[in-house]
């Protein structure tokens, strides 16, 4: 009796083949998925670690002004028109001397927000660093004394409604190193609590 022949399976139609086939594909695609994943990871991590510095580099520019310039400040303008400096201010009647020097700031507030605002010389400070000098309130209302019979109150103490604005003299009494600091700031706020503050280079 002839001895039957056992019938080979063509190459292709083998199980084993078919898996090698799947596994190589699956390997040469992963990794060009994963680093397109990981290239695009990484730019969004970029992009999220310079946004902040860039807003805060936005933020600190925007509240730092020059004499001359407009800061604003919540819902309140300011703005440094000059500056001089003095040993006596007031009239010739009532004046102040200082004690070291007056550095005179004439400064324009104007309100652009929707309720009155009453101005005080709590809305600035001299800055130099972290060093901080207040105003002299007496030198202050008396350089404001320009016309005969003023009592200098028509800067400091009165109701600036909306849409308003008043220009009026803040004095400091200060060392002349002081005011010849080329780190010198003038800081102004919203109010008398300073919730919003900026700040505007006097040098």
């Amino acid at each position: 009796m002839a001895k039957k022949e056992k019938v080979k399976k063509p190459f292709y139609k083998k199980w084993w083949v078919w898996a090698i086939v799947v596994i190589i594909a699956i390997i040469a695609l992963n990794p060009a998925g994963g680093g397109e994943d990981k290239a695009d990871s990484t730019k969004d991590t970029k992009n999220e670690a310079s946004t902040p510095k860039k807003a805060d580099a936005a933020k600190k520019e925007k509240k730092t002004k020059k004499v001359g310039d407009t800061v604003d400040v919540g819902t309140v303008a300011y703005k440094v028109e000059s500056k001089s400096v003095a040993d006596t201010v007031g009239s010739e009647y009532l004046p102040e001397n200082a004690k070291e020097k007056y550095l005179v700031l004439k400064v324009t507030i104007k309100n652009n927000g929707k309720k009155p605002i009453t101005i005080a010389d709590d809305f600035f400070k001299l800055m130099k660093g972290d060093t901080e000098f207040n105003t002299d309130s007496v030198a202050s209302i008396a350089s404001n004394q320009e016309k005969e019979g003023s009592t200098g109150m028509d800067f400091f103490y009165q109701e600036l409604n909306p849409e308003s604005s008043l220009t009026g003299n803040v004095v400091f009494d200060v060392p002349e190193s002081v005011i010849n600091d080329k780190a010198l700031q003038l800081q102004v706020q919203t109010g008398v609590f300073g919730t919003e503050t900026g700040l505007i280079n006097l040098n």
